[in-house]
């Protein structure tokens, strides 16, 4: 504002001269109220002016909106101060060279109408922005539209207008403020909140009619998914294989009739047998996946693990049989009923039978997801279905997971989405684009992060260097210029963009650190733990909450506290670990034991290191040396071991002097300590390795199901 008032100054002393100066040579009526106007003389110089608007209007309108733009005189009054330098401005335009010079004598040029006009709006602006009201806003927008400040004022108007739209939150204060304020910053928003809010509005209690009712009269809605998942979410209470069939045949159109189906699959065949497949359709004969179904059926009980023979690979089953020869160059283990292999460079997958699925033609394979895996020729990518059949061409330079029927993908530099068919869903206009999570994917423009919904519509603008994505909660963490906030859905900062870190949502609260202090907010970004515990590197690495606690420092003493920040073990101890089994791992001094959450002590603290417990057990450390304790507290092996798992399985790896092996949590040797490493590959069956040979050992007997030629032999130097 200041500046434009001096300019405006400026020029008007610079008038003040020039109409002295003409006052002397010309002596016109015009003249004379310039200099009038000089002399502060508003009465005389308004009545000249009014009688010269005729005959020289462009400078005669000038001299009247500075009279009546400034506030020391009775005539002050901005609207009629902006009418009339607007009249001087239509008037000059329409002057010609010679009514140009002599209007210059006087100092009125167009540069002095424009800094007038600017000076008249910077005074109205300043009364504006101080009211800071939407309906100040529109009267300056209408009144001053010429201004440099209306795109300002109309930028403040659309977001008091927008504010008051989400104060209401209805669909009817949206679909206003859309109408109204079309070219709004805020209509990204505003657009998706009202396609909530028609959702919400139509489910007020989530009633199963009120579903199906919102799917048929709002189609388009971006949250019809939302209401077909909660269709099959409120049909299926009970999870049963009744409640699943009653969805398929009520809603045979539904999206998740076939995720419907295979969880009434899963449930009659947890234990995969002849007996319970054939039982599963004899009760349902019209399942729609009769071919996985069968693939199934030809191998329930059959277990395969890889083998090398001769440097081949193939499969063996549970009794040690070859059931697929060995001739690929490499083979995984199967998962869901395939297994990736390679032969003569190119790779694919086989069934159970050794049958190849995905043919064994590509240059890559990655792993299925949602039922699709992307696959790789000639530096061109696709993807195929679990049958194998190639349904999204090979097209595109990438093609990410599916999630709910849609990949990002690439084609040159540029990312969009398609749909298991390869088909285009939402443009090839990014430069970045992440999956799918909760109907939101993160898309990458220029070096910027924004948010799209499942139509491609903005719900983030892209405005933050980094964005995480809604994974698993409505909420977002995002960081800009080194500063991290939470954002909505909506893409609302619930928690600004300002802290020094903020971590994700763990048991509904996410740390915040600031300046070496701690505290945590909810999902809303309302601080629920005031920042009172002190911060560090290890904060950031041990400060979320897991089990209901949270690791914090105090003091220099750590503690931990519940989800209300009540402490629950005082900070006293050097360090802490977490909480699993009822037992707490902390250290005092320089050595560690166990604590219950009631403070009681179970185990003194005499090892150099203890580890959360697994399974009821917990790993500790004394002398370089590795032993195990129960969750009573009792020592059930005793620390000599040099390397030791933790227990999952109800079985730990173990490495003594002479090897690694298997130890049950008793400590009774299940798979003697003599191998070079030891994996575990199923609940009864560990891979092995000596030198660059490899075995399977049963952990029922510690036996070899099989084992590679020459295994255990010296290598030749």
């Amino acid at each position: 504002m200041f500046k434009l008032h001096s300019e405006a100054m400026r020029r008007w002393v610079m008038v003040l001269l020039l109409a002295g100066c003409a006052a002397g040579s010309y002596a016109g009526r015009l003249e004379k109220a310039f200099a009038a106007l000089g002399e502060y003389d508003y009465f005389k110089a308004r009545t000249l002016l009014l009688k010269e608007t005729g005959k020289h209007p462009a400078a005669a309108w000038y001299g009247l909106s500075v009279i009546t733009g400034r506030a020391d005189n009775p005539f002050f009054q901005l609207d009629s101060s902006y009418a009339a330098v607007r009249r001087s401005m239509a008037a000059y335009a329409l002057l010609d060279a010679k009514g140009r010079g002599k209007a210059a004598k006087l100092g009125v040029d167009s540069a002095a109408i424009g800094s007038q006009l600017n000076h008249i709006a910077g005074i109205a602006w300043k009364q504006v922005s101080d009211l800071d009201r939407l309906e100040a806003y529109q009267r300056f927008i209408d009144a001053y539209a010429g201004s440099n400040l209306v795109d300002q004022a109309m930028d403040r108007r659309d977001e008091l207008a927008f504010q008051e739209a989400k104060k209401a939150n209805t669909s009817v204060a949206y679909e206003a403020f859309l109408h109204q304020y079309p070219d709004a910053k805020e209509t990204f928003s505003a657009r998706t909140r009202l396609q909530e809010a028609i959702y919400r509005e139509a489910t007020p209690t989530g009633a199963i009619a009120e579903y199906e009712a919102f799917i048929v009269d709002h189609p388009s809605n971006t949250h019809v998914r939302d209401a077909q998942d909660m269709l099959l979410k409120l049909n299926t209470p009970h999870k049963t294989p009744e409640e699943y069939a009653a969805f398929i045949r009520r809603y045979p159109g539904n999206p998740n009739v076939s995720d419907a189906w295979r969880s009434m699959y899963d449930i009659y065949t947890r234990e995969l047998t002849v007996a319970n497949i054939t039982r599963f359709l004899k009760e349902h004969p019209d399942y729609p996946f009769i071919g996985e179904l069968m693939n199934d059926y030809k191998v329930a009980s059959l277990v395969l693990y890889p083998i090398r023979q001769g440097g081949l690979w193939g499969f063996i089953d549970n009794s040690g049989v070859e059931r697929i020869k060995a001739e690929f160059d490499y083979a995984e283990p199967f998962i869901h009923g395939q297994a990736q292999v390679g032969l003569s460079g190119r790779n694919g997958s086989v069934n159970k039978m050794g049958s190849p699925v995905i043919p064994i033609v590509y240059d890559d394979v990655m792993d299925y997801g949602e039922g699709m895996a992307t696959v790789e020729l000639n530096g061109m990518q696709g993807a195929v279905d679990r049958n194998g059949k190639l349904t999204v061409p090979l097209a595109f330079d990438e093609v990410g997971e599916f999630d709910h029927g849609m990949a990002a993908a690439s084609k040159g530099d540029r990312y969009g989405y398609i749909n298991t068919a390869g088909k285009e869903v939402i443009p090839f206009a990014y430069d970045g684009a992440m999956r799918f999570h909760n109907g939101l994917a993160v898309v990458v423009l220029g070096n910027r992060s924004g948010v799209v919904d499942n139509k491609g519509e903005w719900v983030v603008p892209c405005q933050y260097d980094w964005v995480e994505g809604f994974m698993a909660m409505p909420f977002s963490r995002v960081r800009r210029g080194g500063y991290m906030g939470i954002i909505n859905r909506f893409g609302d900062e619930v928690l600004a963009v300002e802290h020094d870190h903020v971590g994700p949502f763990k048991d509904g609260l996410a740390l915040v650190m600031d300046k070496g202090k701690c505290g945590y907010v909810g999902p809303g970004g309302t601080w629920v733990i005031p920042q009172r515990y002190e911060g560090n590197a290890l904060s950031i690495n041990m400060g979320d909450f897991r089990n209901g606690l949270a690791r914090v420092l105090s003091g220099g003493k750590w503690g931990m506290v519940d989800t209300l920040g009540n402490w629950v073990i005082q900070p006293q101890y050097a360090d802490i670990g977490v909480l699993e089994g009822g037992l707490i791992p902390v250290k005092r001094k320089n050595k560690w034991g166990y604590i219950k959450r009631s403070f009681a002590n179970v185990v003194e603290a005499k090892y150099d290191q203890a580890w959360e417990l697994h399974e009821g057990y917990g790993r500790v450390e004394a002398g370089a040396l590795f032993g195990l304790i129960d969750s009573t507290g009792t020592e059930v092996i005793k620390p000599r071991y040099t390397a030791l798992g933790d227990v999952a399985n109800g079985m730990l790896v173990a490495t003594g002097a002479q090897g690694t092996g298997v130890l049950a949590p008793s400590g009774k040797v299940l798979v003697p300590l003599e191998y070079d490493s030891v994996v575990p590959v199923d609940k009864g069956m560990v891979k092995v390795t000596s030198g660059a040979r490899f075995g399977y050992v049963r952990t029922s007997d510690g036996n070899f199901l099989w084992k590679e030629d020459g295994f255990g032999e010296a290598s030749a130097d």
